[in-house]
């Protein structure tokens, strides 16, 4: 099986990459950048697997896809940054990158007859109540801009393709690039108290345990939209860094070990400095994924405790 994936730079199409080179497929990975731009661990980085791609350019799509020829694209790039895409010197790039960029994989996957994962977000709903979003729920109402381009690639993919798995995720965090984690043990380090977020609900997801639950996916034809984050409950992101802190110090992190870090709840409109609308309510419901037969992810907090292990000494 020959799988293509986009977004090779980031968090999670390093980890898909790494997957698929561990199980023994054959893994061709795209991104902006002329030359792989992410983390050296030396796994799968070549100048064979890796392809420079804008996804915003259809002829360059449709060309890179029919030299390639993929059995399954796996399609993780996206623009990620929700307050900047509320800019309106960049909504029009958003926008070329989230909608038409996935509209212009999608065509060449049903050219392709390919198989297609998309990866999407809790910000395509409301973000209101305290009841989990279900994964084939189609009460979409975006807060920010972001969510609302997330929701255009989902019908993008959906209306164009059969074969296809949407998977929403929350939370991310990995070992190719920025994320929760790595800011929060930073600014710890340098700050005797911070203030976090209580009032916002949900699930971090490790892209490395969704990198192996991917490639289990696209080895079936059970397709649709699916919920896939970390088990171990709902949380805020102050419980969060409160995990985070006490693991820090478990485990000896430079900066952790004779000392501790107050970490204080407060609400978003206390928190302040956010551009973008963020959803009170990112709880999503993964029962669909037992029900067809997935394993789920192990919880959070292992997650937390193998990530930390793996980037103590970076960090």
């Amino acid at each position: 099986m020959k799988i293509f994936v986009t977004g090779v730079g980031g968090q999670l199409g390093h980890d898909v990459m790494n997957e698929l080179a561990k199980r023994g497929y054959e893994g061709i990975g795209s991104d902006i950048a002329p030359e792989y731009s992410g983390i050296a661990d030396g796994s799968y980085v070549t100048t064979a697997s890796y392809c420079p791609l804008d996804i915003t350019d259809a002829d360059a799509v449709s060309k890179t896809l029919n030299e390639v020829k993929p059995d399954v694209i796996i399609h993780c790039a996206a623009w990620t940054a929700v307050d900047l895409a509320e800019d309106e010197d960049k909504q029009a790039k958003v926008r070329a990158i989230n909608v038409d960029g996935t509209k212009n994989i999608a065509n060449c996957a049903k050219a392709l007859d390919a198989k297609m994962v998309y990866i999407s977000t809790d910000y395509v709903f409301n973000g209101q109540g305290e009841t989990p979003w279900e994964a084939d729920c189609k009460d979409y109402a975006p807060l920010n801009v972001y969510g609302e381009t997330k929701l255009g690639g989902e019908l993008a993919v959906s209306e164009t393709l059969d074969k296809y798995f949407i998977v929403r995720i929350a939370w991310v965090f990995g070992l190719n690039g920025k994320n929760f984690i790595k800011t929060m043990v930073n600014v710890g380090k340098t700050h005797d108290s911070v203030r976090v977020v209580a009032d916002q609900i949900g699930t971090p997801t490790y892209t490395l345990d969704l990198s192996r639950l991917l490639v289990d996916m696209v080895e079936t034809d059970k397709y649709g939209y699916y919920h896939a984050t970390n088990e171990g409950g709902y949380i805020s992101w102050y419980d969060f860094t409160c995990e985070i802190y006490k693991q820090a110090k478990e485990l000896g992190i430079e900066g952790y070990v004779d000392r501790t870090v107050e970490v204080n709840p407060v609400t978003t409109a206390e928190y302040g400095l956010s551009k973008a609308a963020r959803p009170f309510n990112s709880r999503l419901d993964k029962s669909k994924l037992v029900k067809a037969g997935f394993t789920p992810l192990p919880t959070w907090q292992d997650a937390v405790h193998r990530y930390l292990t793996e980037i103590k000494d970076q960090l």
